[in-house]
């Protein structure tokens, strides 16, 4: 049994498979994909090549997050995997700008199965069942199979998220051990309640290479070009762990200041990975103390503490 309180990058299960069904699939193509795309989203649509997949995020003309998400070459355009109230969100917008352009932009979610795996077995499992050898999992790499683009999403444990158009891939657990894995791995989501509240930064998307400075104007850029070349980053995503009950996206985190509690941010993903045992991605201020005792507002008997993310965040 593959037990969930046990940190995945610590300890690698042998082979966790999930649905990943909280998140869905844009599909964009035709002869402007790319330069209408350039103007919509954070990444430089030119470093993406047929075998690499980016993250990046997708703004309004507020710099505020619409979405995050990765996004890979497919046929004659793109797919765009991101959760699915980001989805909704993301569509109205690329489909109101779309109609300048020459593409095509529809919700494919149900043309694919979306599904997580990770595991010490995963690259051998997975390449059996989709009958293909698959590229290293130590990069932003993309195997094409017959019936599935297969993204590779880091190391230690192997990960892989499969979307599958073939004869349906059996799965083994349930979709918090995916929620955890990315949470350890300090990877948002945006889900109701944190949808247009944040520019991308506070996500740490420059962190996860999902911003480009140099390629020029996007909706949203200048405030997030601002954010960076003018020091006006105050909040940051911060990963978070321990005692408490489960909690939804957008709940308010608090911290402790002397005998009192004060506001101190929102949560963007949690998970339960036992009862009373809470993994929390949430935005807090940037120069935040390590050791600040933090809590859930509304559950007093929660206390979380700052643990370290797999990345470096720098000022921007």
């Amino acid at each position: 049994m593959i037990v969930l309180t046990t940190e995945f990058t610590k300890a690698p299960p042998e082979y966790v498979t999930v649905s990943v069904d909280d998140h869905g699939i844009i599909q964009v193509s035709g002869p402007d994909t790319e330069s209408f795309l350039q103007g919509q989203f954070t990444c430089d649509l030119a470093q993406l090549s047929e075998n690499d997949w980016l993250f990046g995020a997708h703004c309004d003309n507020k710099g505020k997050a619409l979405s995050v998400f990765r996004i890979l070459r497919y046929r004659d355009g793109v797919l765009i995997v991101t959760s699915k109230p980001s989805l909704e969100a993301s569509l109205n917008q690329l489909q109101k700008y779309g109609v300048f352009n020459k593409v095509e932009i529809r919700d494919a979610t149900a043309d694919f199965q979306l599904v997580g795996v990770f595991g010490t077995a995963a690259p051998a499992r997975l390449a059996e069942l989709l009958d293909t050898p698959l590229r290293t999992p130590d990069s932003n790499s993309v195997s094409h199979c017959e019936d599935a683009e297969v993204l590779s999403l880091g190391t230690h444990p192997d990960q892989y998220l499969c979307l599958n158009r073939g004869e349906s891939l059996p799965t083994n657990s349930d979709l918090r051990y995916w929620q955890a894995l990315e949470i350890e791995r300090g990877r948002p989501a945006l889900f109701s309640g944190t949808i247009q509240e944040f520019v991308p930064q506070m996500l740490n998307v420059q962190a996860l290479n999902g911003i480009s400075f140099s390629k020029g104007c996007y909706i949203g850029q200048e405030t997030v070009a601002r954010m960076k070349y003018l020091g006006k980053q105050k909040r940051a995503l911060f990963r978070l762990s321990g005692h408490g009950k489960q909690v939804s996206t957008g709940a308010t985190v608090e911290q402790q200041l002397g005998e009192n509690w004060r506001r101190a941010g929102t949560v963007i993903n949690a998970v339960n990975r036992a009862d009373q045992h809470l993994d929390v991605l949430a935005v807090l201020p940037s120069d935040i103390e390590s050791t600040t005792p933090l809590r859930i507002k509304d559950d007093d008997a929660s206390l979380l503490e700052i643990y370290p993310l797999p990345y470096q965040l720098d000022e921007s």
